[in-house]
């Protein structure tokens, strides 16, 4: 608890202090729909049944004027598998649910096409993220009986990895802006004390406003 709120009041004083340096600076908001899984090391997937998550969070950009910016985030994500199975005869689908608190750190690669006007910005970029467990549980149905499990005592408390990804920014008349994504999120630390081989791994479209 006392990490999250020393994270939430950081980004906050961030935002705040960067106000006056709005030529540099862009503060926004999003929200990401991801599809999700738990693989070994190397492994996209493991060839399980992918988990439904999402993201949602603010992010402060900084442009150095160049092609060049930087971009820091505060998100809230869920993470987490699915497995099907049939046992005895009957299905079973086992749901395990890792809510995070990430904070990644990206840098971006800006630049435009001529024919589509400056209207539009493209943009690559990639860097490490650094995640703090809140929660987890695990849901196991099988036939009409479901089993709700907390497994936070089995899960790592923390979740590194890299971010790989490309967007776009349509900017507006307000100068604002409404961007999308596509990310693809790498786990690069384990997430569970039990089955040492699995990390988190993701993909999914951002839709955000930048201010």
């Amino acid at each position: 608890m006392k990490t999250k709120i020393f994270l939430i009041a950081g980004f906050t004083v961030l935002l705040f202090t960067c106000q006056p340096l709005q030529a540099q600076f862009k503060f926004g908001v999003h929200a990401a729909g991801n599809l999700e899984a738990q693989a070994p090391w190397g492994q996209l997937w493991n060839n399980v049944d992918l988990y439904q998550g999402f993201l949602i969070g603010g992010f402060l950009e900084y442009k150095t004027g160049l092609k060049l910016s930087l971009q820091t985030e505060l998100n809230y994500q869920k993470k987490g598998s699915k497995i099907t199975s049939t046992i005895e005869g009957n299905e079973s689908t086992e749901k395990r649910e890792f809510n995070y608190i990430t904070v990644p750190l990206l840098v971006k690669v800006n630049f435009r096409d001529e024919t589509l006007g400056d209207k539009y910005d493209f943009s690559f970029f990639t860097g490490p993220y650094l995640g703090y467990l809140t929660s987890a549980n695990s849901n196991l149905k099988t036939g009409t009986i479901t089993t709700d499990v907390d497994i936070a005592g089995q899960a790592e408390k923390k979740d590194w990895g890299i971010i790989f990804g490309t967007g776009v920014a349509y900017k507006l008349a307000n100068d604002g802006a409404i961007i999308g994504e596509i990310r693809y999120q790498m786990g690069l630390n384990r997430v569970d004390k039990l089955d040492t081989d699995l990390r988190n791994k993701g993909i999914g479209i951002t839709i955000g406003y930048r201010f």
